[in-house]
């Protein structure tokens, strides 16, 4: 597969950057939601490129 190929599927509805169910960016940054940078399961992580759509 071609590094330029890859997608990231998303569901999240509210963010600026899912079209169609794929993430626009070219580079998506997950952390850790806990706070202590010890992630242990899918629960503790989040997507720091998130960003609200605007309602017209």
């Amino acid at each position: 597969m071609n590094k330029n190929d890859n997608k990231i599927k998303c569901d999240v509805e509210t963010c600026k950057h899912n079209e169609s169910k794929k993430c626009s960016l070219n580079e998506v940054k997950i952390s850790c939601n806990c706070g202590c940078n010890e992630c242990n399961c899918v629960d503790d992580t989040i997507c720091e490129s998130f960003e609200e759509k605007e309602i017209d």
